[in-house]
């Protein structure tokens, strides 16, 4: 007489050793990063090459961190830059604030730009575009930042240097959310820090716009300007620029910028989900391997836990112990690759910009961040429509965007 078990012994058994092997193919990908950021950790910044260069930063409302971002762009270590805000209209509020901020620069050259209001593309985008066609004529270097983005003095620099390199099209940093306010920042922290690391890949990763430079060069011979002319994100249209030509995208670990910009649960999930429908949209292979692995992960673990509460209920002792082995294993593997991540990112941010409520909830989270994560990408599935900056948009398609009108 056949075991009743059999076929459900059978299903746990694929799908955790799906999760399993994804998750030791993930570690192992953690700790090349970490091997990575340690070489970088060693690297010393060049002084000499600094050509001239531009940063961009658009400007939408005053976030909380505005002013500290406005006042160390006047501060880089940066032999010679100027800088562009942009803005839809002079009646932003940043408009004011940004002026009266950058009037007390000393030797840092700087403008504001009106874009008026977008059509056909986002805000953000439209913006960018009215800042790029003000750049002045010998700028060898533009470089983009986020309005809550605070660089340190030789973010410039540093994000500068891989240009060197006539192979590298762009230099990138990230945003690093650090776990300081309640539990939803604890969660956006494990959520992005997954993110991170990965960008030591060449083959794999992005451009951040709130942390990028591009040689002036590469930015018009790549056609930048004419993809982001109906485009909802700068990031993925920059990064698919850049690579078609056949240049490499450089992670630079000394770019990482650390934020704490406070969000409820409901912005998280708004800001999470936009994300994701962009990565849909712009990278559909990136989401559905996203897609895949959180599925393996959770299905795996949760059907593994399952199978040893039945077990021990039935009083079959060794398979509830066989697979509260397994199911542990599993944990700590992914578990272990939060920690190598974690270790990494810490050589770069010191507390307060990392600190250890950022490890414990990436470590610690990873059984709660893994179901958000698949809810987010289920609940992304078909939608194309996002909300940004009090605005509404429908992707079309990577390359088309359908600004919706504001509500009056």
């Amino acid at each position: 007489m056949s075991d009743p078990w059999q076929p459900y012994l059978w299903i746990v058994g694929v799908l955790w050793l799906a999760a399993m092997a994804q998750a030791a193919l993930s570690l192992w990908d953690g700790i090349t990063f970490h091997r990575f950021m340690k070489k970088a950790l060693q690297q010393r910044l060049d002084a000499v090459y600094q050509p001239p260069a531009t940063v961009i930063l658009p400007c939408c409302g005053v976030d909380d961190e505005l002013r500290q971002t406005v006042d160390m762009l006047g501060a880089q270590r940066y032999r010679d830059y100027d800088v562009i805000f942009t803005f839809e209209s002079q009646a932003d509020p940043a408009y004011e604030a940004v002026g009266a901020w950058a009037a007390k620069w000393s030797g840092v050259r700087w403008k504001r730009v009106m874009a008026g209001p977008a059509e056909g593309r986002s805000q953000k985008v439209h913006n960018l575009l009215a800042a790029v066609a003000a750049v002045d004529e010998g700028r060898e270097v533009l470089a983009f930042i986020d309005s809550d983005a605070i660089p340190h003095p030789d973010w410039l620099a540093w994000l500068v240097a891989p240009l060197r390199d006539p192979h590298v099209g762009a230099g990138t940093g990230f945003r690093w959310y650090r776990a300081a306010g309640g539990w939803t920042s604890g969660l956006r922290s494990a959520w992005n820090a997954a993110s991170v690391s990965f960008l030591h890949n060449p083959a794999v990763n992005f451009c951040w716009g709130g942390s990028t430079a591009i040689r002036t060069k590469t930015f018009r011979d790549c056609g930048v300007a004419e993809r982001w002319r109906t485009a909802l994100s700068d990031d993925y249209q920059l990064t698919r620029a850049v690579r078609d030509a056949g240049l490499e995208l450089r992670f630079v670990p000394q770019c990482l910028i650390s934020c704490e910009e406070q969000m409820g649960f409901a912005q998280f999930v708004a800001f999470a989900r936009r994300q994701l429908v962009i990565t849909r949209i712009c990278n559909p292979r990136l989401w559905r391997e996203a897609l895949a692995l959180a599925t393996l992960l959770v299905f795996g673990a949760s059907g593994t836990f399952v199978l040893m509460i039945v077990a021990a209920l039935a009083q079959r002792w060794t398979l509830a112990a066989v697979t509260c082995a397994a199911w542990l294993l599993l944990l700590s593997t992914a578990r272990a690759k939060a920690l190598v991540r974690q270790s990494a990112v810490s050589m770069f941010l010191q507390p307060p910009k990392w600190t250890n409520r950022d490890w414990a909830h990436d470590v610690l989270g990873v059984e709660v961040v893994g179901v958000v994560h698949l809810f987010l990408l289920l609940s992304t599935a078909v939608t194309r429509r996002v909300r940004w900056r009090d605005r509404d948009y429908v992707l079309l398609s990577a390359d088309k965007t359908l600004v919706l009108p504001r509500n009056k």
